[in-house]
């Protein structure tokens, strides 16, 4: 079908290869051999019946794995009146998921008196804006004893500063945005700038550089899967607005080698950011991890919502110096509603996640945090020993924070996720390559001894090829080189989360 095809629109082909070894190969877009027969492939009836199969399959996948719930209650349009609180918390019970232990990731605290202090700051705060200083004053010096008590971990200078954001999202954004600002600020000629980091960097980072109009390059990985120096040195132009490290990367755990990055970005005079947002409030009470501003490092965004044990909606982002931080404000000086000026990308912000916060941190202190860091990295390491002594199971790289991720050279991994969800395990599937990660916390920690003694009951089965649920779209997405074509379908994804 696709020689015919060539055959019968061989004037075109032409044109286009032509066009392409010309134009695109030398603007760096260069496409692989299967790539291009496959985008001639899908203009042909047999390659738009494959990919409409495909799609369609992908999304009924998804319909019964994630969007599985009969829901008892729907509502559409208002009520003429409202409705007793009786009668919605009957719903609520109605609708909310029982959750175990067996969760990567995702929650944090196991402690319930957390949510006891987060409620009663939440109910004194709910409805508060730090935006109006003038009415709300206290919280502002909520925020700036968050920034001290954070960036004091990670040996801030006086002249330093940050503020809290709404997730590590938006903290790498702000950043990313800052550093944008000053390059322009500072270069002769208006050209797009780069962003530097691995493909183990976070999809924030993607996200940014997306809003931003800002070209996104990746250094090499080394074969322990950290940032490799040497391409690092490779990459960097002058162009480079900003180098991201990752400390640790969320799908494999692994920390990149700051110092030494720090020391080139010293050299090559670019700044470095650190997404410490995963591990920041692990690494920083072991005298082995800590991160410290003064290995070259400009900025570092950290999650109080994860490992501080904070609510939802809590990240900080700090900085070295406040004058480059002044690059991350938004000001409108002049406008007919008044000076109007903002630290982060919202205008309003949530009062309540500032407050709610600053109480589980003074709730916490610091040997609470350093007695869960031992726990964690300790759990950590022994699960990376215990699943590389398993046969058949191997682990990506040297995890020791708090994230490990493995896959099996027999086994493929829809039977070991089929496995895991038998025992009402939720884990999470990465790519590229493809394996399992768990992300461990104090909420999962007591149940890791069940992930070994699952592993080695997949160890005494044969095995079995079948693919199925979520995992069956990754095998997929990996044989098809048209990423547009899975965009599609994680568009219609997208779409069913606000029409159930």
């Amino acid at each position: 079908m696709i020689i015919k095809y060539f055959i019968k629109h061989k004037n075109i082909v032409c044109l286009v290869w032509l066009w392409y070894y010309f134009f695109l190969r030398r603007i760096h877009y260069k496409k692989k051999i299967k790539q291009i027969l496959f985008y001639f492939y899908k203009l042909t009836p047999n390659g738009k019946k494959y990919i409409k199969d495909k799609q369609t399959k992908s999304l009924d996948t998804i319909k019964k794995s994630v969007f599985k719930n009969n829901w008892r209650n729907s509502f559409d349009i208002l009520n003429n009146s409202g409705k007793e609180l009786s009668y919605i918390k009957d719903i609520v019970e109605n609708r909310k998921v029982k959750l175990n232990h067996k969760i990567s990731g995702t929650i944090y605290s196991n402690k319930d008196y957390h949510k006891k202090i987060a409620g009663y700051m939440y109910d004194l705060y709910m409805y508060s804006n730090p935006l109006h200083t003038d009415l709300f004053p206290e919280l502002n010096k909520m925020e700036s004893e968050i920034v001290s008590m954070v960036g004091h971990l990670f040996d801030m200078p006086e002249n330093g500063g940050g503020n809290l954001t709404s997730g590590g999202t938006e903290s790498t954004i702000l950043a990313i945005k800052a550093y944008k600002k000053h390059k322009k600020n500072t270069q002769w000629f208006n050209r797009q700038l780069e962003v530097l980091t691995t493909k183990t960097g976070h999809a924030a980072i993607n996200k940014a550089c997306e809003l931003l109009d800002l070209k996104l390059v990746y250094v090499d990985l080394n074969n322990d899967f950290t940032m490799d120096i040497t391409d690092l040195k490779q990459k960097i132009t002058s162009r480079t607005c900003v180098v991201v490290a990752s400390y640790p990367c969320y799908p494999y755990g692994v920390i990149d080698d700051v110092k030494n990055i720090g020391e080139v970005c010293k050299y090559y005079n670019v700044p470095l950011h650190v997404d410490a947002c995963l591990g920041g409030f692990i690494t920083q009470f072991d005298e082995k991890l800590k991160l410290n501003f003064k290995d070259n490092i400009d900025s570092i965004s950290v999650d109080p919502h994860k490992f501080g044990y904070a609510p939802k909606g809590s990240s900080l982002l700090l900085w070295k110096d406040c004058e480059m931080k002044h690059n991350q404000y938004f000001i409108v000086e002049n406008w007919t509603g008044g000076i109007y000026a903002s630290c982060s990308l919202p205008g309003s912000r949530a009062g309540a996640q500032i407050a709610t916060t600053w109480a589980i941190m003074i709730y916490n202190g610091y040997n609470y945090y350093k007695t869960m860091s031992d726990t964690i990295i300790k759990s950590t390491k022994n699960l990376y020993t215990d699943i590389i002594n398993i046969h058949s199971f191997k682990v990506i790289g040297n995890p020791n924070v708090n994230v490990v991720a493995f896959y099996s050279n027999k086994y493929p991994l829809s039977q070991i996720i089929d496995e895991f969800q038998k025992n009402d395990w939720n884990l999470n599937i990465m790519q590229n390559p493809m394996c399992v990660h768990i992300c461990i916390t104090p909420y999962n920690y007591e149940k890791l001894h069940e992930i070994t003694d699952i592993l080695k009951n997949i160890t005494t089965q044969e095995v079995r090829h079948e693919t199925k649920g979520l995992v069956s779209i990754y095998g997929m997405a990996e044989k098809i080189p048209n990423r547009n074509i899975i965009c599609e379908i994680i568009e219609q994804y997208l779409d069913l989360t606000t029409k159930l």
